[in-house]
């Protein structure tokens, strides 16, 4: 599935490249690319067929790589993972943004609250894009997604990045959406989802009602900027909420959300 993602994205990215494209540092960051969506270590070879270039090309820049610490080689093997240089270079984005650095206060407190895993996020291309977790103990591990991608159309989060669009660019993002039935509740058509986004805007916040897996709710709220804007939401993921506590969950996440909105310079007009 990764490998079919990451080739179609190539083909659009030559097809459509514009005219200052430099080739060779397209096809470096395509490799990085690579290894962000499959999360594992890979060889010169896998990279290869999934970017549909020459195995040479691909070598050399991966040893172009390797020498500057974006990529390193595993002992006795002749596969790749990615270096500490990629992650140096990560944290300079996220110690850079008040967002990022008031998200996890307010996630902290979020946790506190509900107990549950909570999450801040943004809307990247067609995806949803995890840049901030914090569990509680008793979850550990249950729900971390930093630096990965989720589905828009199943997800609390999804649907709150979505829900103020203009409808054009909702359908701009959701045009290579593919409605996988994940659960009995999961939204299976873009009509379905727009309606679901007209309930989000009403409320103030989203719900994933058992959409993507059995037995988990999660709850987000968006994040505006000082102009007005949804530049981001957060969330609370758990298991076993009951019908009653979904409101009240969901009002606590947008309450929170609020106060972070605020904290990055948004004030609503009163």
């Amino acid at each position: 599935m990764a490998e079919e993602q990451l080739t179609e994205k190539s083909k659009k990215a030559q097809k459509d490249a514009p005219y200052f494209m430099i080739q060779s540092v397209d096809r470096t960051l395509m490799i990085l690319q690579c290894f962000i969506l499959e999360r594992r270590p890979l060889g010169v070879s896998e990279v290869a067929r999934q970017l549909k270039l020459n195995k040479s090309v691909v070598h050399r820049l991966m040893l172009t790589l390797l020498t500057h610490g974006y990529l390193e080689q595993l002992k006795n093997t002749d596969k790749y993972m990615v270096g500490p240089k990629a992650f140096e270079l990560g944290s300079v984005f996220t110690n850079s943004t008040s967002l990022v650095d008031e998200g996890k206060k307010v996630l902290i407190e979020l946790v506190d609250r509900i107990g549950f895993t909570a999450h801040l996020a943004i809307l990247e291309n067609d995806s949803v894009l995890y840049l901030v977790n914090v569990e509680p103990d008793h979850l550990k591990y249950l729900f971390g997604a930093v630096g990965q991608r989720r589905p828009v159309y199943n997800t609390a989060l999804g649907k709150c990045l979505t829900a103020w669009l203009p409808e054009e660019r909702i359908r701009k993002v959701m045009e290579n959406c593919i409605f996988e039935k994940m659960t009995d509740n999961t939204i299976t058509s873009l009509e379905a989802f727009l309606e679901e986004l007209e309930r989000v805007r009403q409320l103030g916040f989203s719900v994933d009602n058992e959409e993507a897996s059995f037995g988990v709710r999660c709850f987000a709220a968006p994040i505006r900027n000082k102009d007005g804007d949804v530049v981001a939401a957060i969330s609370a993921s758990g298991y076993g909420v009951t019908e009653d506590k979904m409101n009240e969950f969901g009002i606590t996440v947008k309450n929170l959300a609020s106060q972070l909105s605020r904290r990055i310079g948004y004030f609503a007009n009163p």
